[in-house]
This record gives C-alpha cells, sequence and structure tokens, in this order.
C-alpha cells in the first residue's frame, strides 16, 4: 500500500482556496478531506491532486477550494478515497486568510538556513510550533536553503546532490525531521529558493542559460578533497535536475506565479532560454501584500552583464506596487538575500550589493513613486539584523524603508557580520542606520497591528532556538 514520505504540508493559503501538498513512495492520487470539526466527524472530500507520477517524484498538491475567510479548518491528506476514520487521529488544521483587504491583526514567522546537523535536527522548528499555538502564528515564510545539496557531510547521502533523484533523496531526509513535518502539517508556509537548493553562489553564465558555475574557490576546495568532476561542475542538466526537484517539493504548493516557468506535459522543467518565467509569486493576507522575489533561478554575471531578477520579474514587480501602493497598506517584498545590510567583505558578489544597478533600481523606483509602508524580509546572512533608511522622495518626501532579517535555523551563525557591515551608499537613499543585529541560531516574527487609528503597527522580534525573545523593533 502506498503511503506518505513527506507531508502533509499546507501549501499557499488563501482566503478561500488551501494547497495540501504530499509525496508518495508510488503512484496514487492526493485526497483532501476537510471539516470544522476536530474529530472530522462531519469531513468531505475538498479536493485531490492529479495523479502522482515518477516524472514529478509521486509529488502531488490537492486543492481545496470554496473555503470561508479567517475560518479554521480541521483536514486529512490521504491516498485513499475512503474518508478518514473520525476519533483514530488527531487531526491537523490550518485558519483560512482573511478576506483581501481585511484590517485584521495577525502575526507570522519567517527564516532561511535549515541544515539538520544530525538525525535528530530541527528542534527549533518545535519552538516555532510552541510560539504558533501560544500566540496564533498565521504562517510561515521559508526564505531559502531549505535544503543543502551540497553539505555532503549533512545531506544524508554522503556527497554532493548532482542528480534528480539525489536532489529528491535530500529533500527526503531534511524535510522528514519530526519537528519541521509536524510544524508543516499545522502551520502554512510559503517558500522561495535560494542557493544551496542548487549549489553555493551559483548563478548562469548568460542570459541564454545553457550552463552556469560556482565560485571558483569552491571548485578548488573540491578538487584539492578529492571529489569527483561532477561535483565541480554546473551543466544545465544538473541546474534542471535542482529546480525539477525545488519545484516537486517547494514550487508546485504556491499560491500563483506571477510569470509561471514553462513546464512540459509531464510537469518538468525545460529550461528554454527565451523561458521568462520566474518562481516569483504573490499573495495578500487582509490588508497585507506580499510579494516573493526570486532572486536566484534569473542570476546571470559574466564581464557583460549583472542580472538578478530578469526583465520579465522585474515588469510584474513594478506593475505589483503600482497595483497594492493605495490598496494595501502594508506591503512586504520577500528577499533571498539581504539588500540594505552591505558586508565590504561580499566576496563572492552574492547579495544585492553584488548587483547594485538592480539594487538601486528596485529603490529608485521606491523613492520615485513615494511606496510608503513597504518592508523587506531577508535570510542567507545567518545572523538577524533590523536596518533602517530614508529614501528620497518626490516634492521633497521622506520614503522610510525597513529591512527586517532572520537566519539560520540551525548551523553556525556568522558572527563576523558584526564588524564587516557598511552603511549603504545609494543616491535614492538619504539616511539609513542598523537598530540591532544578533549571531546566534533564530527565528524571525513579524506582527501587523491594526489596532491604532493612524496607521498600522509592525513590530519584528528575533527568537532564539528555545523561543526565547532575543530582539524587537516596533515601527
Amino acid at each position: 500500500m502506498s503511503e506518505l514520505l513527506l507531508g502533509p504540508l499546507i501549501g499557499g493559503l488563501t482566503h478561500d482556496t488551501a494547497y495540501l501538498w504530499g509525496r508518495a513512495d508510488r503512484p496514487g492520487t492526493l485526497h483532501a478531506w476537510l471539516g470544522r470539526k476536530p474529530e472530522l466527524s462531519d469531513a468531505r472530500l475538498a479536493g485531490t491532486s492529479l495523479p502522482l507520477a515518477a516524472e514529478t517524484g509521486y509529488a502531488g498538491v490537492a486543492v481545496a477550494g470554496g473555503l470561508q475567510p479567517d475560518s479554521r479548518y480541521y483536514y486529512a491528506l490521504t491516498l485513499s478515497a475512503s474518508s478518514p476514520n473520525p476519533g483514530m487521529e488527531e487531526f491537523s488544521s490550518f485558519t483560512t486568510a482573511p478576506a483581501p483587504g481585511e484590517r485584521i491583526t495577525f502575526s507570522f514567522a519567517f527564516g532561511s538556513c535549515f541544515r539538520p546537523e544530525s538525525p535528530e535536527g530541527g528542534r527549533i522548528f518545535h519552538a516555532i510550533d510552541e510560539h504558533r499555538k501560544a500566540d496564533n502564528l498565521r504562517f510561515i515564510l521559508l526564505l531559502g536553503d531549505q535544503i543543502y545539496a551540497d553539505a555532503y557531510q549533512h545531506n544524508s547521502i554522503g556527497k554532493i546532490a548532482c542528480t534528480l533523484d539525489e536532489y529528491r533523496e535530500v529533500y527526503a531526509y531534511t524535510w522528514s525531521r519530526p519537528p519541521l513535518r509536524r510544524l508543516l502539517a499545522n502551520l502554512p508556509a510559503y517558500m522561495i529558493l535560494d542557493d544551496h537548493e542548487v549549489d553555493d553562489d551559483w548563478h548562469w553564465l548568460d542570459n541564454n542559460r545553457r550552463g552556469g558555475t560556482i565560485p571558483w574557490w569552491d571548485r578548488l576546495a573540491r578538487l584539492l578533497k578529492g571529489r569527483p568532476r561532477q561535483e565541480r561542475r554546473l551543466p544545465l542538466k544538473r541546474v534542471q535536475d535542482a529546480l525539477q526537484a525545488y519545484w516537486e517539493h517547494q514550487g508546485m504548493h504556491a499560491p500563483g506565479f506571477e510569470l509561471p516557468p514553462q513546464l512540459n506535459p509531464s510537469g518538468q522543467y525545460g529550461l528554454d532560454s527565451n523561458d521568462p518565467g520566474s518562481l516569483a509569486y504573490c499573495f495578500t493576507f487582509g490588508a497585507a501584500a506580499f510579494f516573493v522575489l526570486d532572486t536566484r533561478s534569473m542570476r546571470v554575471r559574466n564581464p557583460r552583464e549583472s542580472i538578478m531578477l530578469g526583465e520579465g520579474q522585474w515588469q510584474a514587480l513594478k506593475t505589483w506596487l503600482r497595483a497594492v501602493k493605495e490598496a494595501y497598506p502594508i506591503k512586504f517584498l520577500v528577499t533571498s538575500c539581504s539588500l540594505l545590510h552591505p558586508m565590504w567583505h561580499d566576496i563572492p558578489r552574492d547579495r544585492w550589493s553584488g548587483f547594485p544597478g538592480e539594487r538601486d533600481r528596485l529603490l529608485h523606483f521606491l523613492a520615485a513613486n513615494d511606496m510608503n509602508g513597504v518592508y523587506l524580509l531577508a535570510g542567507d546572512l545567518h545572523s538577524s539584523h533590523a536596518v533602517y533608511a530614508e529614501l528620497f522622495g518626490s516634492e521633497g518626501k521622506t520614503i522610510p524603508l525597513w529591512e527586517f532579517c532572520s537566519s539560520p535555523f540551525e548551523q553556525d551563525a556568522n558572527r563576523l557580520a558584526r564588524y564587516t557591515y557598511q552603511p549603504l551608499r545609494s543616491s535614492p537613499v538619504k539616511v539609513t542606520y542598523r537598530a540591532f543585529i544578533l549571531h546566534q541560531v533564530n527565528y524571525g516574527v513579524v506582527q501587523v497591528d491594526y489596532s491604532h487609528r493612524t496607521r498600522p503597527h509592525v513590530t519584528f522580534q528575533v527568537h532564539g532556538k528555545h523561543g526565547e525573545k532575543l530582539e524587537e523593533v516596533s515601527v
């Protein structure tokens, strides 16, 4: 009998739809059963997946639609067409988002960089789960490096993943850590990739996307350690396999892409050089709007070009910003890497500071269009921080901009980040300062509070591996 290897996972959630994801060990179909009673005595079949096939790693999504806004549902995700047996287990649950534009106070968690140090890894997710229960966290943003395909000492396969089956194995190991699996069964998750889903600090060599590369020091280190040739190269097929594994585990349950990448009839990546599609997507939660940037899959660097987002994503982002400017008082730009926290020792030029033209293009657009209420959410740095900047708006206006960063979930923190920060210098920026920085295992929590008469208040907290509050800033 087939069974779930991973999941259930509550993917992209809207006010009326839930994307319930799972990965099985063989062909089958996912069935989503929903009810309003904890024991699911009122269970109804709310959605089924497409047939689970080997071409997509037996992963799939059952879409449950027609739900009520801001309402709790209990659910079961099964591989059987028979309804779940009430009372046989404690069923997981989720609460749908408020109706778009509704001013409801809410909190969510975010962070990045999960590399389990041992088979018992993932204990920080137990702390987040307890936080969810105590403070009613509504969802979590996972900002990249949900696996470390290149960390052969920690990824369970003893080598750097180079094939589709190997990338799938790393996901199966990393995501089967019990605290993470329990959390994702009860807390909706929005995900985006960073570099380690493919390889360390990787990028395309040109915009035809015929092949990629990793930094020379990684290639040299692997050569000196006697790693095989395929672990030092990044041909098109390897990137294609990595992004296919990403799609199967993270992409397919997103709520909807701005420019969906082209997939073949079997649901596999084509990576056509003329495909402008990216993994960026947007969603709303009440009166807050989120744009999740894809800062990785379109990156190109060579002596003539330095591209991070790609023109298609740029146009989608500008259109979105104009659309939400007045309609949503709070706007979050979700980025896997920091924009307002440049570091003088960023040798691989892997963050926004390594793409100054694109960074300044975004800041200029925010300033020129007087984009108030924008907050950046970032990961990747292996430290957490809050940085504030003021931009030169039109007609002498000042446009405030905050960046909140949280990482890593579980591995050594970057203790040098405190000393390598240099204030951002860019023509749209009037002034910038860092409110705090922490270098230890952590996760972030953001609260959006609409109870104040004048304007919404946003609070950012950083919590440690046991859930203890480490730092806070309120805007």
